[in-house]
């Protein structure tokens, strides 16, 4: 088993997690947010405070109804980002997500099968998994996808490696959430040990969360369209409220932090 190469890590890595953005043809969204002022807001806020991601991840339900003009338009967006602070762009898809038209607008390419990706930045590799099952809330990860992560992990990366996906496998204080998590977590969990695996970043719940699959930390990330009530147990209740998660790597470990997006009288938006 690969053990721990990270731990020679010379550099760092920043990467900012992007979630949940829910882009909509009219620019507005239940519970009554403008889901692409909230990106560009929290966009604008990164690069005023000085900070320059390596690696921009947004882990799904870009488009909240699959629209190609919506993925266009993020695709624009994000590109404006990244060309200021150099930062590579990976894009995951989410069950909001139409499958073919993400892989098109976003990606350059066709096909219907799972979008699974791996992404370089120096040393430090992130592999992009599919955990989308079309029609379905819930996600789940294909055999194809899951001997993808196998095979990329036969080989160890110099920094280590960071797995993106839409679904956590974990559950949520929010019961409806935790109906359409990601199924079967064990099969992740079971190919990515003793893997040089940092960590797994996920969206899908619209609030941030920290838990464990084995050894491995899982990182779920807020959202940039509005925040779920963690209060509300037995229902799925919206909140005004987006945020970005930044992550830092380095050979200490990783350390999680949330930015919340605020409008410009201060508020969170």
């Amino acid at each position: 088993m690969p053990t721990a190469p990270w731990r020679s890590l010379v550099g760092s890595y920043l990467l900012v997690q992007i979630s949940d953005v829910h882009l909509t043809a009219s620019g507005l969204l239940s519970p009554g947010v403008r889901p692409r002022d909230n990106l560009v807001s929290g966009l604008r806020l990164l690069e005023a405070s000085g900070i320059r991601p390596d690696v921009l991840v947004l882990t799904g339900d870009l488009a909240d109804t699959g629209d190609g003009a919506c993925y266009d338009d993020l695709a624009g967006i994000i590109t404006e980002a990244a060309r200021s602070s150099g930062a590579n762009v990976i894009y995951v898809p989410g069950n909001h997500d139409d499958r073919g038209a993400f892989r098109h607008h976003l990606l350059g390419g066709s096909g219907d099968g799972p979008v699974n990706q791996t992404h370089w930045r120096d040393g430090l590799r992130i592999i992009a998994l599919d955990s989308t099952v079309p029609g379905e809330g819930y996600g789940a990860l294909a055999d194809q996808t899951l001997d993808y992560l196998t095979s990329e992990l036969e080989t160890t990366s110099p920094d280590g490696t960071v797995v993106a996906l839409h679904h956590p496998p974990i559950g949520s204080p929010v019961e409806p959430l935790t109906q359409i998590r990601l199924r079967e977590p064990e099969r992740l969990r079971d190919a990515i040990a003793g893997s040089d695996v940092r960590i797994v970043v996920c969206g899908h719940n619209h609030h941030q969360a920290l838990g464990m699959l084995g050894a491995v930390p899982v990182w779920v990330g807020p959202a940039t369209a509005y925040q779920a009530d963690t209060t509300s147990a037995q229902a799925i209740r919206g909140l005004p409220g987006a945020a970005f998660s930044r992550i830092d790597l380095s050979g200490d470990g990783v350390t999680v932090t949330v930015i919340p997006v605020r409008d410009r009288a201060g508020l969170v938006a």
